[in-house]
């Protein structure tokens, strides 16, 4: 990255505007060195202005992307030390954009109409469909020109098989809002299926401008590549996929080793098949990796007669490709099918009770900033061990709040509890520890809202202590921002071959594990975790676990009268599926009171004023 001081070295100032020459704000600025390598990024804010200072004399390369509007790329020029270049970049519309709506943002429902059309979502999921039509004619007539439900009726349209009105009324969704990602996707898979490839790979170029950091519209627009035999295209395209989803983004590993192949770089196909194989549990998909895999695996020119693979993104399956060619396809060989197939799951909006899982997409980060992942790992290794000490020494006031969800995705019931609220975190034996929480002196269930105890979120932060950290797989994903504070991005999951020890659900005598995977916010400066969010690597079906996400965030809290800060948790939500229920939950602490305890004094369970035992502390 450049250099931030001052010295000798000059800057660019970035203004990006609109056709109209108004400030277009939100814009990614992307800067390079002359060849191409990442500098720096920043995102256009108060009056469409980017600034990058710190830069010595050379020619640079300066990026600018924005939804739904052509990505504008200019070389500047800093000649003398010290120099500062002021450029104008004006925003080019993609044919459909309405530059209005670029600039104010989907239009938005009111409740009434949202309630209809989460309920027709519902009952789109349920195949519900004469239910479904009830609810979407409703919100129709509240809402005729927004473009979510637009989108929704064509989502009903093609469950009842009518692709022609399907693509009608997605059509219209984008002519009300050209970044509807929803109903660009869409339109995509139908041109695949219609052999419109060209037109095809615009819906989907859209679709992922309008939403950049989505795995699957660049999965889709891989798929639609190699479709048209631009594999190298199909490649990029798919790697950045995988890298935006991770491993939720597994399928995308076929659509990558597939145009390997198209490559005829087996050595890589065969690595991703393998990586495809081992996450995938469709029958067919796993039919087919596997035929493609022997195929690889042939010395090149061998033929025994049998069909070539069919190399194609959702191709038809089933049977042997329409050209007998030897084994293993070469790149001339490659046959690909037409086919994308639209599964309801992809084309209907999650609900949006939950939060997205946190591998749909990754949160956007620096480019060209180098992680010193074993540096972050053991300063942060360090702060948690802190964090230890600092929880056992303090009280807090808590606040829960409790909602009951419907299956329409709305609130039924609501209510909340304050407690008085003390956590003993304490190493049991050697690697171990184990984790109990006090409100108004009780662990009983009884002060939980349906009998339903919602403990230890504070303490996720123990996913980097020593004892845990190596059970997880941990990539540092970059450098980004949280608030006004410079954070590296780590995503981590639990690895199959070591225990899940993090989280459990008990039920009666009865424990259940479950493996986590999420993403931290590490502070640059002091490592210490400013967020965690969570979310299963698997349900639970023996429990009726469908899902559970956490998000939890830290902040400083001084305590004057003893000179010090501990890094506290301030607010936890808890959203989880479980045996039929949706329940979110909002745990929020403050009036952070710090006690002294011996160093051998055990913590137990307070009296009903929640205070400890024996010596009472002093709270500050």
């Amino acid at each position: 990255m450049p250099s931030q001081g001052g010295g000798v070295n000059g800057g660019i100032n970035i203004r990006v505007q609109l056709p109209d020459k108004s400030a277009y704000d939100n814009a990614v600025v992307n800067l390079r060195s002359f060849n191409g390598v990442p500098l720096a990024t920043q995102v256009t804010s108060g009056h469409g202005l980017a600034n990058f200072q710190g830069l010595p004399p050379a020619t640079y390369s300066i990026e600018v992307v924005a939804p739904g509007f052509e990505t504008i790329t200019e070389t500047v020029e800093l000649t003398i030390s010290g120099g500062q270049q002021y450029v104008i970049i004006i925003l080019k519309p993609l044919p459909g954009t309405d530059v209005s709506l670029a600039r104010t943002g989907p239009p938005v429902l009111a409740p009434g109409a949202q309630k209809e059309l989460n309920k027709a979502m519902e009952a789109l999921r349920a195949d519900k469909l004469d239910e479904a039509k009830k609810h979407l004619d409703k919100a129709v007539h509240s809402a005729p020109s927004n473009p979510d439900v637009n989108y929704i009726l064509g989502t009903y349209y093609l469950q009842q098989k009518d692709n022609a009105h399907a693509e009608e009324y997605w059509k219209k969704a984008i002519q009300i809002y050209p970044l509807h990602a929803y109903s660009l996707s869409a339109l995509g898979s139908l041109a695949i299926q219609d052999g419109q490839t060209d037109q095809a790979i615009t819906f989907f170029k859209r679709a992922a401008q309008a939403s950049p950091d989505s795995w699957r519209y660049e999965a889709q627009l891989g798929q639609a590549y190699l479709v048209h035999k631009e594999c190298a295209e199909a490649e990029q395209h798919t790697r950045r996929a995988i890298e935006l989803g991770k491993d939720r983004a597994y399928v995308a590993q076929l659509i990558l080793a597939k145009a390997y192949v198209c490559l005829n770089e087996r050595p890589a196909a065969e690595q991703a098949l393998n990586k495809f194989i081992s996450e995938s549990v469709d029958p067919e998909n796993l039919k087919e990796a596997r035929q493609l895999l022997d195929a690889v695996k042939r010395p090149t020119g061998a033929s025994d007669g049998a069909n070539a693979v069919n190399v194609s993104a959702g191709a038809e399956r089933g049977g042997p490709s329409e050209h007998g060619q030897a084994m293993p396809p070469s790149p001339a060989e490659v046959a690909v099918g037409n086919s994308i197939l639209l599964s309801r799951a992809d084309l209907l909006p999650p609900s949006k009770w939950m939060p997205p899982d946190v591998d749909e997409s990754m949160p956007a980060v620096e480019p060209g900033a180098t992680c010193p992942m074993n540096e972050i790992s053991d300063q942060t290794a360090k702060r948690v061990v802190t964090f230890i000490d600092g929880v056992n020494r303090i009280s807090a006031t808590e606040r829960l709040d409790h909602e009951v969800i419907d299956r329409f995705g709305l609130v039924a019931r609501h209510e909340s509890r304050h407690y008085s609220y003390v956590e003993s975190l304490m190493e049991i034996k050697p690697g171990a520890y184990h984790l109990e929480e006090y409100r108004d002196g009780t662990m009983g269930l009884d002060v939980f809202p349906e009998r339903i105890a919602s403990l230890g979120l504070g303490s996720m932060v123990m996913i980097f202590h020593p004892v845990y950290r190596d059970e997880y797989e941990m990539t540092c994903e970059g450098l980004t921002h949280w608030h006004d504070r410079q954070v590296w991005q780590v995503h981590f999951k639990q690895r199959k071959d070591k225990p899940a020890r993090m989280r459990e659900y008990s039920i009666g005598k009865n424990v259940y594990s479950v493996g986590l995977r999420g993403r931290a916010w590490i502070a640059a400066d002091t490592f210490q975790v400013v967020s965690i969010e969570t979310d299963l690597v698997s349900p639970v079906p023996a429990i009726r676990l469908a899902a559970e996400h956490i998000s939890i965030d830290y902040e400083p809290v001084q305590f004057h009268k003893k000179h010090e800060e501990l890094w506290l948790p301030q607010n936890a939500e808890l959203f989880f599926d479980f045996n039929g229920r949706r329940i979110h939950r909002r745990h929020h602490f403050d009036d952070y009171r710090l006690f002294s305890v011996d160093e051998n004094q055990k913590i137990s369970a307070p009296p009903s004023e929640a205070k400890l035992d024996s010596t009472e502390p002093t709270p500050e």
